[in-house]
Parts: structure tokens; C-alpha cells; sequence
């Protein structure tokens, strides 16, 4: 089945970005539709990278150098030296956490992945930004990045955190699972984050959205504890976790994040699953944004679940009618109870096809007002949004809808 589809998923790369931090990012113009943001002038639209530091405890192994005399934001990351119990002095060429990228983008080896491929495969939402067009009044996702449940509390809803590297599949939930994609090592750096803030700001600003969900995943101890458990959030180069207390301040500056400053992907928080396989279905003409279920088999199973759901319901309704139409063709005697029987013959069926009527009718009435409930949060979260309002559409625990 793979071969017969063509994935939906995978980051279409972008046009490389100048060595300079730009003062405005023509977002209307990037994702193709309005924002949904405040638009306040005085918010600056690139997030200073300054107010990142270092984790505590993490010895940075990355540095940054001027890659051109005539620009002095050109930068290019540099393996930094550290010094051993012996006064060894080691070098690592690649990124922290992260061998199979060295740092040398002329000579990344003969089966590297050159460190832009990496940075745009793993952190853009490219694909993922375009479907949101589609999805502001068909198919609605809440569009607000506080929709999003801490940890701990994706267990009390019996969701199954899945662990998965691909940037698109952050948060998008389906029934009993929830994807989350785990921090790389190399986010510990603050050089990291000054150098994509200069020669990569595309990925810059994904990866400010990301950090920004985490901000509201991990709101606990116990939350910290899962993250740990699940491997969600890296070691420090001592190749302990950092503490709780460290890993605070160092989350803390991301929550200062603005949705002018991220991709369209992060201005939402959690995402279902089903609902973006119903847009990639019809407008993307793909069979699913992403096939949890690969081979035919399990797909078919799983699709043609409603069809025969329908097909039962006519089969029942036919046969009903089908009864009483054969009764009422019947020419019974008059004594006994056999008029009575005839009359049950008749009624019974008919009262079935209406019992059947009655629930479609209820499950139909019952999508629309979910639909058009759904329809009608959005759009007053988007009003609240455009007016500054920062709570607008947070989660709730779902104690009270």
C-alpha cells in the first residue's frame, strides 16, 4: 500500500535563507491565509534568540563562527573542544545527540545528510501549515496553541503516548494514542539557537513553536517524571537527565512565544488525526495525511466499517418492509387469534424501519451540532485571538466540556 500512495508527510524544502536576521517575516504570504494571531505592531516578529541559554549542568560542544568577514551575523556551528580528566583535548563534528550529522555542510560524507537537510526534514511543518486553510470551517481544529493537556493528564483520557521523530505528527492524536516527537540533545545549546536564528530562520521559528509546546506538556513533576520514563526530553553531556527545577528555567523563556513569531502548525496545539485524514481525503486527493495502518488489509477493515454499518441498516429496513407487504397479501380466517397476528405482522416491521429512522435522524442531528459547535469555538477563539486575548481556547481537563 505504501507504494500505492504517496505519503502526505514529508517537509517540502524551502528556498534556503539569507545570513541576517530579517526584521518582519511576511507570514500571510508563507502559509497562504490570515492569521489567526494578534497582529500587534509592537510584538516583534522574530523572537529574540538571546533570551535562550544553555541547560544547566550541559556542557555545550557547538559553537558558532562568522562564516564571512563582510557579514558579522553569518555563522556556521564549530565543533567546541572538551577537555578530559587526562587534559585530552576531544573534538565532536557533529551535532549533539545526533552522529549521523556532522557540522561540516561542504564535506558532510559520502552517506551524511548535510546539516540543512536534517534541520529542514525534521522541524518544518511545511505540509502540515497547508492544510490549515482547509480546516477553518471544514473539519475545524481548535486554533489556539493552549489547546493542549499535560502528560499525566493524556493518560487519564487512556491515550498511549507513541514516540515519533517526524515533525508533522507532533500532538496529532487518534482515539487511544497521542504522537510526540522527543527534544533533540542539540536544543540545550544556545549556540544552536543563535545559529538557526541567523542562517535558517524557518526553522528557527518551528523550532520556538515545538519548545513552546513543551511548555505546556510538561506543567508537573510527575509530568517531568513520564517525559524522563518515555525519553521525551534529552540526557545532559554528563548523560544524566537534568533536574526539574533546571529543566523549569529552561523551558521558561518559550513561553513568552507569540503566534506571529511560530508557523501556522503551532498556532494550534493538539490535533486529530481523523479529522486531518478527512481533508487530505478531500482535498488533497490522498487517501489519508497519515495510514496508522499500512497494508490493505487493515486499512479495508477499518474503512468499509461504515459502509457495512449501511449496508446492514438497509438489508433490516428491506427485509421489514418486505414482511409487511407479505402480510397484508395474506388471506387468514377470521377465528382464533390470527387477525391479531396478521396485525402484528404488519406494525412490527414498520415500527422497526421507524425506530431505525429515529436514530439516524438523532446521530445525524448529532454530528451537526458538534460540527457547527465546533465551527462556532473556532471562529470566536479566532476573534479573541485577533483581540490579544493570550487565553483564548486553552484545553480543559475534560471534567466539564
Amino acid at each position: 500500500m505504501g507504494a500505492a500512495v504517496e505519503s502526505d508527510l514529508r517537509s517540502t524544502t524551502t528556498t534556503p535563507t539569507p545570513h541576517s536576521i530579517p526584521q518582519t517575516v511576511d507570514i500571510e504570504k508563507a502559509e497562504s491565509q490570515p492569521s489567526d494571531c494578534d497582529l500587534n505592531p509592537e510584538i516583534p516578529q522574530i523572537f529574540p534568540c538571546e533570551n535562550i541559554k544553555d541547560m544547566t549542568g550541559n556542557v555545550a560542544r557547538i559553537g558558532t563562527r562568522q562564516s564571512d568577514t563582510t557579514n558579522t551575523t553569518s555563522m556556521v556551528l564549530v565543533p567546541v573542544g572538551i577537555k578530559s580528566e587526562d587534559n585530552t583535548t576531544t573534538f565532536k563534528c557533529h551535532l549533539p545527540g545526533q552522529p549521523r550529522i556532522r557540522l561540516d555542510e561542504q564535506n558532510p560524507g559520502s552517506h551524511w545528510d548535510t546539516l540543512s537537510d536534517y534541520l529542514k526534514e525534521n522541524h518544518l511543518t511545511t505540509k502540515l501549515d497547508g492544510m490549515f486553510k482547509w480546516m477553518k470551517y471544514v473539519f475545524v481544529q481548535t486554533p489556539s496553541f493552549l489547546h493542549i493537556m499535560s502528560l499525566h493528564h493524556q493518560y487519564a483520557h487512556d491515550r498511549e503516548v507513541k514516540i515519533d521523530e517526524h515533525p508533522c505528527l507532533h500532538l496529532v492524536w487518534y482515539y487511544e494514542r497521542i504522537y510526540v516527537k522527543p527534544v533533540p540533545a542539540y536544543f540545550y545549546c544556545a549556540a544552536f539557537w543563535r545559529y538557526i536564528a541567523n542562517v535558517h530562520v524557518d526553522v528557527y521559528r518551528a523550532c520556538l513553536g515545538f519548545m513552546r509546546s513543551y511548555y505546556f506538556l510538561i506543567q508537573y513533576e510527575v509530568d517531568f517524571a513520564l517525559a524522563c520514563e518515555k525519553k521525551l526530553i534529552p540526557k545532559n553531556s554528563n548523560g544524566q537527565f537534568p533536574t526539574y527545577e533546571e529543566w523549569c528555567d529552561f523551558i521558561e523563556p518559550f513561553a513568552k512565544v507569540r503566534d506571529v513569531q511560530v508557523p501556522k502548525r503551532y498556532h494550534y496545539g493538539e490535533l486529530r488525526l481523523s479529522r486531518l485524514n478527512m481533508a487530505a481525503a478531500f482535498f488533497k486527493r490522498k487517501l489519508a495525511f497519515f495510514h496508522i495502518y499500512p497494508q490493505w488489509g487493515s486499512f479495508l477493515t477499518h474503512s468499509l466499517g461504515p459502509l457495512l454499518t449501511i449496508f446492514a441498516i438497509c438489508s433490516v429496513v428491506l427485509n421489514s418492509m418486505q414482511v409487511s407487504l407479505q402480510a397484508l397479501d395474506l388471506n387468514l380466517p377470521e377465528d382464533h387469534s390470527w387477525p391479531k397476528w396478521k396485525a402484528a405482522s404488519v406494525w412490527f416491521p414498520i415500527v422497526v424501519t421507524i425506530l431505525i429512522a429515529v436514530v439516524i435522524v438523532l446521530a445525524v442531528s448529532g454530528v451537526c451540532i458538534m460540527a457547527v459547535v465546533d465551527l462556532c469555538s473556532g471562529i470566536r477563539t479566532r476573534r479573541k485571538k485577533r483581540k490579544g486575548d493570550e487565553k483564548a481556547g486553552k484545553k480543559t481537563h475534560g471534567v466539564i466540556w
